[in-house]
């Protein structure tokens, strides 16, 4: 980072960067954040806000024919991206679905998925109320920044390992920041949508693997919207919610001094783009997993036939990694030992990684009863020293030779963006999981004049919109241009019209 910068996250104050902290008015700093904050780097800012805004919209339409979502717009009558329904709902529905492959960005300072509750949320309320693309860029950073000061001072490692979903704990607040942003609310209104959304943030790390997980996401963006309108309208809330001694900090900080899960600076404004469609803490092994299944092949080894494998990864690394033995693909997107056996098996692991058929094949079920796991602080390959997070994968062959790899960052992650091109196979392969024709047959497939997108509202000029999002005059037409493309999918499989 330049020197010569401002400091990227001093409130106008001019206090120093982590003085929000241990102030007595946390509130009021992480206030002055989400009502004036600037970004440093303008143009960094915009083009990691395009990413997140095209890799959720691209998750949330894969979520489309998840169970989940299924079942929820069944229950509730709202579907996702459902410009008609009110926006606190749109965003519930919208923040499940983009939550519900586990394929949305993650980040390493808030160990959560900031884009899944905040992008949905300002999609929402940004279209409801005609908002221009470079405020919801500006909204995005302050919530980002917002929920990284508060992850900070709750003490993020410990409240997470002590079995809370930071996705709807700190992101619920995050988000209400972002949206209260968006609204332009004044500092005792802003003051207040922190509070009631601190009142409302929740989320058991205990249903991870379930369809809970990711409702709450969808949670978090509900109460984000709610908690800033409500404030809008006057609504009260304690003014000290977050640090006061009954507070959302006193509630929710973790017992334990763990040390810190990024060496990132506050203001990064890129978030960690997942490739693979299951949990963040999984990726640095895929990513090494499959590195050594090249080396086997080069060796000439079926990767099917090594003795066993054992994957290595940093303290609090395996926390969310509780199902070894999965039984369906929601619980297998938070199995370490399937996703390296899948990785091993098939060089690849995407969305048909954790379909039945997947689960139920032989050679995927005797690997993985072959790979083990552990926590270390120091690595068994290569330099002891590690930010973030490492993992190391060895398999042992049947001639008892070992082969070992390590990765410590994964492809996407923050300090490796993702270029256009592979955001772009990624956006076209969630349309393509949703029944939604990629570009070259866009016209070639749908069913009616009605139905067809318009050469404004195809796959690439939607994904060209969302990647550009700082330039967009408008979300609602944004928002139009999305629901235009979910129209090519067949009526029959439930999309909001």
């Amino acid at each position: 980072m330049d020197p010569t910068a401002p400091d990227p996250i001093a409130p106008p104050s001019g206090d120093t960067p982590l003085d929000a902290l241990h102030a007595a008015d946390l509130t009021g700093r992480l206030v002055d954040i989400a009502a004036s904050w600037q970004h440093p780097r303008p143009a960094e800012a915009a083009r990691a806000a395009g990413i997140a805004f095209a890799d959720t919209v691209a998750c949330a339409i894969a979520g489309l024919p998840d169970p989940a979502v299924a079942a929820y717009s069944r229950a509730t009558g709202c579907a996702p991206f459902d410009v008609g329904a009110p926006p606190a709902d749109v965003a519930r529905a919208t923040g499940l679905a983009a939550h519900a492959l586990d394929y949305d960005d993650v980040d390493d300072a808030t160990i959560s998925h900031p884009s899944a509750a905040m992008v949905p949320a300002l999609l929402a309320i940004g279209s409801d109320r005609g908002s221009a693309g470079a405020d919801a860029v500006r909204a995005f950073h302050r919530g980002l920044v917002v929920g990284r000061l508060l992850g900070a001072g709750l003490g993020v490692r410990s409240h997470y390992e002590a079995g809370w979903h930071t996705t709807s704990t700190i992101g619920t607040v995050a988000a209400a920041a972002a949206v209260g942003s968006l609204l332009g609310l004044d500092a005792e209104r802003m003051r207040a949508a922190l509070g009631i959304a601190g009142s409302l943030a929740q989320g058991s790390r205990q249903n991870f693997g379930t369809m809970t997980k990711p409702l709450h996401a969808g949670a978090a963006a509900h109460s984000a919207v709610l908690a800033a309108t409500l404030a809008e309208q006057g609504f009260t809330a304690d003014p000290q919610l977050l640090e006061g001694p009954l507070g959302f900090i006193g509630l929710h900080r973790g017992t334990t001094d763990s040390p810190p899960v990024t060496d990132a600076d506050i203001a990064t404004a890129f978030l960690n783009v997942k490739l693979y469609p299951c949990c963040y803490y999984t990726h640095a092994p895929a990513d090494a997993a499959g590195q050594l299944r090249a080396d086997l092949l080069r060796e000439g080894v079926d990767p099917a036939t090594v003795a066993s494998v054992h994957v290595t990864v940093q303290p609090g690394g395996l926390a969310p990694l509780i199902h070894p033995r999965p039984t369906d693909g929601t619980q297998a997107k938070f199995s370490m030992e399937h996703v390296i056996a899948a990785m091993l098996a098939d060089g690849a692991v995407t969305l048909t990684t954790f379909e039945p058929e997947t689960l139920a094949r032989p050679d995927v079920r005797g690997l993985l009863t072959r790979v083990t796991k552990a926590e270390a602080e120091v690595p068994p390959l290569g330099p002891a020293d590690w930010t973030a997070g490492y993992a190391v994968v060895e398999a042992t062959l049947a001639d008892g030779r070992t082969l070992r790899r390590r990765v410590d960052r994964p492809r996407g992650h923050a300090t490796r963006p993702v270029d256009d091109a592979t955001l772009r196979a990624k956006f076209d392969d969630c349309l393509a999981a949703a029944s939604i024709p990629v570009p070259d047959t866009d016209t070639a497939t749908a069913t009616d004049a009605d139905s067809r997108p318009s050469s404004d509202d195809s796959a690439a000029a939607v994904f060209d919109a969302l990647v550009t999002i700082a330039d967009q005059d408008s979300l609602s037409d944004v928002a139009r241009r999305i629901m235009a493309l979910l129209r090519t999918r067949a009526p029959q499989q439930g999309v909001a019209r």
